[in-house]
């Protein structure tokens, strides 16, 4: 019997636009871990695969809270990914390889400015 089976599960497809506060975008979402695929965990990981390359990626994030603290990892294997993260009334420019933390309660809304990479969301409940 393995015991830690139901620990291993793949990612699933999932649009952007089925996300609250998210729009439809040519961003490949996966979702990996949240309550309904991992009923015992309090925690909720996205990972989004964007390429910006040749085409303007539209604005896919409205200003949002959460009740509870976000990371976002913003990582890129080649040149850089570089995102417009709102963090209230503060806007920064940010490129790989960087971690931003999103204390509860602070409004967000990333924005894809140029690149290839990987941006990866964890709320941590």
């Amino acid at each position: 019997m393995k015991r830690y089976r139901k620990y291993i599960k793949k990612g699933v497809n999932e649009p952007l636009s089925k996300v609250p506060f998210h729009t439809k975008a040519p961003i490949k979402r996966l979702s990996m871990l949240n309550k309904k695929r991992f009923p015992f965990s309090r925690t909720h990981i996205a990972v989004h695969f964007v390429n910006s390359f040749g085409k303007k990626i539209p604005e896919y994030s409205r200003l949002h809270k959460h009740n509870h603290d976000e990371i976002n990892l913003i990582l890129s294997e080649k040149g850089k990914l570089t995102y417009e993260i709102q963090l209230d009334d503060e806007v920064y420019k940010v490129s790989s390889p960087s971690t931003v933390f999103i204390p509860k309660r602070v409004n967000h809304k990333a924005k894809v400015i140029s690149g290839k990479g990987i941006f990866i969301c964890m709320i941590l409940k």
